[in-house]
C-alpha cells in the first residue's frame, strides 16, 4: 500500500522505539514480522526521505516570495463575474446556536420589533456572535426551506438536542444573481494564491534542476 512509507518514515527518528510509544498497531505488526528488513521498503524509506526533504527545502524558499493584492481580487472578479453566479436561491442568515427557551425567544424578540440596523439588534449580535451562513434552497427540506424564505427579515426558533437555535434571514437572493465581491473575496484570493505558488514552485524546481543537474520534479 502507497500509505505504509509514511508510516515507516518515523524509524529514522525513533519515533517508534517501544510499543508503549505509539499508537500504530498496524506498524508493530509489519516491525515484528521482520518487514522492515525487506529491501524494498528499505528503498522506499530513502525515496521518500529524499523527497520530504526536498519539498521542505522548496517551501523555505517560498516562503514571503507570494501575496495577492486587493486589485489583483477586484479584477479575477470583474473579469469572472459568470463564475459567481448562484445556481440556486440563496438566503443569507444568522444563526444565534446554543441557547435556552427564555435567551432563544428574546432574541426573536428583538430581531422582530427592531430593525435589523438598530443599536438594539447590533448589541445582541456582538453579544451573541451568531454564525453569519449562506444556505442554499435546493439543499433544504422543504419545511425549514419555507420557514428561511419565507421573507427578509425574518425569524424563527429551532429546537435541537443542545439548546435552541435562532435564524434570521438578512437577504434572500434569486438563481442567476451575483455574489457580491466581499462574499466571495477569500475564496478568489486563495484561487489566485495557489496559482501563483504553483508557479513560483515550478520555476525554483527548474532552476535547482540548471544547477545541480539533479531532477526535483
Amino acid at each position: 500500500m502507497k500509505s505504509l512509507p509514511i508510516v515507516l518514515i518515523f524509524i529514522s527518528c525513533g519515533f517508534f522505539e517501544t510499543k508503549n510509544n505509539t499508537n500504530e498497531p498496524l506498524f508493530l505488526a509489519a516491525k515484528d514480522a521482520g518487514f522492515l528488513k525487506d529491501e524494498f521498503v528499505q528503498e522506499d524509506i530513502k525515496k521518500l526521505n529524499r523527497k520530504i526533504v526536498s519539498e521542505k527545502y522548496i517551501e523555505s524558499l517560498m516562503v514571503g516570495r507570494t501575496a495577492v493584492a486587493v486589485s489583483e481580487v477586484e479584477g479575477y472578479y470583474k473579469k469572472n463575474k459568470n463564475e459567481f453566479k448562484r445556481l440556486g436561491d440563496e438566503a443569507l442568515v444568522l444563526m444565534f446556536e446554543g441557547q435556552d427557551k427564555s435567551g432563544a425567544i428574546k432574541i426573536k424578540n428583538i430581531l422582530d420589533r427592531n430593525n435589523f440596523d438598530s443599536e438594539r439588534v447590533s448589541k445582541t449580535i456582538q453579544k451573541h456572535s451568531p454564525r453569519r451562513m449562506f444556505l442554499e434552497k435546493r439543499d433544504l427540506r422543504v419545511d425549514f426551506s419555507e420557514r428561511v424564505f419565507k421573507k427578509t427579515g425574518g425569524s424563527f426558533i429551532v429546537k435541537r438536542s443542545n439548546g435552541f437555535v435562532v435564524f434570521y434571514t438578512i437577504n434572500i437572493f434569486k438563481m442567476g444573481s451575483l455574489k457580491e465581491l466581499v462574499d466571495v473575496s477569500d475564496g478568489i484570493q486563495a484561487k489566485i494564491l495557489a496559482l501563483k505558488k504553483y508557479k513560483l514552485k515550478q520555476t525554483i524546481k527548474d532552476s535547482l534542476y540548471i544547477l545541480y543537474g539533479t531532477n526535483y520534479k
